[in-house]
């Protein structure tokens, strides 16, 4: 039996803009270890679906904050520059177009970077919540080693990087205002 697994992308108008296969799987059904995805075939088609996922919602996201809010005008690109953004499902590049701000409303700056304001941070909050979520567990190294072994995180994942992330959520955990200030 072959699978074919597509990530279709519907307009707001419900017309299907793209449909792009994400992966073909070939599975034999003739005994139970065969019914479903195995860990490994979960995590590759994830790893592959993340990034034509991520790259979908932030071209949407850039394509929004490409026109002035004033007067509708279509905003000059300048230049690119790419970004990385780390998620439960892998490391996705994506490329961050540097616009010119419309003439029509005076700014403190001349251009400016839209996905700057989607990606506030480089790491995915899921991706934060799971690190902080076992480290408070178990040791930083078998975080890691946890994490890669049941989902598709890029390898350089590390006890360093977690504890890194583990201070820094501790961090805005202690400097949030709570109910006994």
């Amino acid at each position: 039996m072959k699978i074919t697994v597509q990530l279709v992308v519907c307009a707001e108008d419900g017309y299907e803009a793209q449909v792009q296969e994400v992966a073909m799987v070939e599975k034999p059904h003739q005994q139970i270890a065969h019914l479903g995805f195995t860990l490994a075939e979960a995590k590759s088609v994830l790893k592959t679906l993340q990034p034509q996922l991520v790259e979908q919602q932030s071209a949407t996201f850039v394509a929004a904050h490409s026109q002035c809010d004033h007067c509708g005008a279509a905003l000059e690109i300048t230049g690119h520059h790419t970004r990385t953004f780390r998620t439960l499902f892998g490391t996705v590049t994506l490329t961050s177009p540097r616009l010119y701000h419309c003439r029509c409303q005076r700014r403190k700056t001349t251009t400016f970077r839209p996905l700057n304001a989607l990606l506030t941070d480089s790491v995915a909050p899921e991706l934060l919540l799971m690190e902080t979520k076992w480290a408070s567990l178990v040791s930083y190294g078998l975080t890691a080693q946890a994490l890669k072994d049941f989902l598709p995180v890029d390898a350089t994942l590390n006890a360093t990087t977690i504890q890194n992330h583990m201070l820094t959520v501790a961090q805005r955990c202690e400097d949030e205002p709570g109910e006994e200030q």
